[in-house]
């Protein structure tokens, strides 16, 4: 059994991914073994086929559509061999030495633990890939604006030490955790489309004891926004998704009465304030960020309606929209593997 498996989920990466895999063919190191598992969302771009020519010594697995990030980690996750699971994005970097001190802290965290590392900019600047979890008054711009005057900023009550970030969630682009905890714990959740599934998978790390952390001393480059930003079509969608999947994250983790009162905020936010650009979109629909604005607030509205009549906060991207769908995709599943 290997150390670690990295686990990367690609939708569309292009050069950023073939950056990424050339940064990890590029770690030979004595102290600790890995594999690389790749997922490919249905790219339909013919970088699969490219990768699997340039890099044999990778697994790679197709899967049956864009599914999503979750879906993708545990397809990726499903057929690793690691005692540990790295869950990477295709638009990072990453060195053998940052590897290696994840791998070792893990290994001293307790079983649901989840470590993470510092990420770099293109330009050199520090990133900030973690944070605290939602509240009523950290929903919006606007109610963030105001806590700040108040309170200060929210990134001050986390919690640091010289080495180390405590934060209540890190981002899912660097991931790590130990196998047996992540299976345990019930993987990656599917009804997560994109985006606030790591932020649920940090909750029930911590409600079962584990602990959250970053690792200042240890670094990976990640140059953003590869398969979220492509076209006008997929800015829309991806934004759309943070909305929906802040929705569903509330409905999952909060007492009844507290995700009403958060649910309604951000309906009320969505809707009236989102009016003003929509509308502005409409009149001014040859200015591309109003155009923009404009289908993001017919997707929310599609959606609010759709939660009227479905009774579900999902998204309908979401592989667990329809079980029956699920059902159908389950079986479809198609694995396109080439092993060293």
């Amino acid at each position: 059994m290997k150390d670690l498996s990295i686990i990367i989920v690609n939708f569309r990466g292009g050069e950023k991914l073939t950056k990424c895999l050339e940064s990890i063919r590029l770690i030979e190191d004595s102290r600790f073994s890995f594999e690389v598992v790749v997922v490919d969302n249905q790219s339909n771009d013919g970088s699969l086929e490219e990768n699997i020519r340039m890099f044999p010594e990778f697994t790679f697995i197709s899967n049956t559509g864009n599914n999503g990030y979750a879906n993708g980690c545990n397809l990726g996750a499903s057929i690793s061999q690691g005692r540990t699971f790295l869950f990477l994005n295709p638009d990072t970097t990453v060195s053998a030495d940052a590897l290696f001190d994840m791998l070792e802290e893990v290994q001293v965290r307790p079983q649901y633990s989840v470590v993470s590392c510092s990420q770099v900019r293109e330009d050199g600047s520090k990133d900030r890939p973690y944070g605290k979890f939602l509240t009523p008054g950290t929903l919006t711009g606007w109610l963030r604006s105001i806590r700040l005057v108040f309170h200060g900023p929210i990134e001050d009550t986390i919690v640091q030490t010289k080495h180390y970030v405590y934060p209540d969630w890190v981002s899912g682009s660097v991931f790590m955790m130990k196998r047996d905890g992540f299976f345990q714990l019930g993987k990656w959740d599917e009804d997560f489309w994109m985006y606030f599934e790591d932020v649920d998978m940090c909750r029930r790390v911590i409600e079962k004891g584990g602990e959250v952390v970053t690792l200042k001393t240890a670094e990976i480059g990640h140059l953003h926004g590869g398969s979220s930003r492509l076209n006008l079509e997929v800015t829309v969608l991806t934004k759309t998704e943070v909305y929906i999947s802040r929705h569903l994250y509330i409905s999952k983790h909060e007492n009844e009465g507290k995700a009403f009162s958060m649910h309604l905020i951000l309906i009320l936010n969505s809707l009236l304030l989102g009016a003003i650009p929509a509308l502005l979109g409409t009149i001014l629909f040859f200015i591309r960020p109003l155009q923009m604005y404009r289908r993001i607030y017919t997707r929310l509205v599609e959606y609010y309606f759709n939660v009227i009549f479905s009774g579900k906060w999902l998204s309908v991207k979401s592989v667990n929209y329809s079980m029956e769908n699920r059902e159908t995709a389950q079986e479809q599943i198609t694995t396109c593997v080439n092993r060293a």
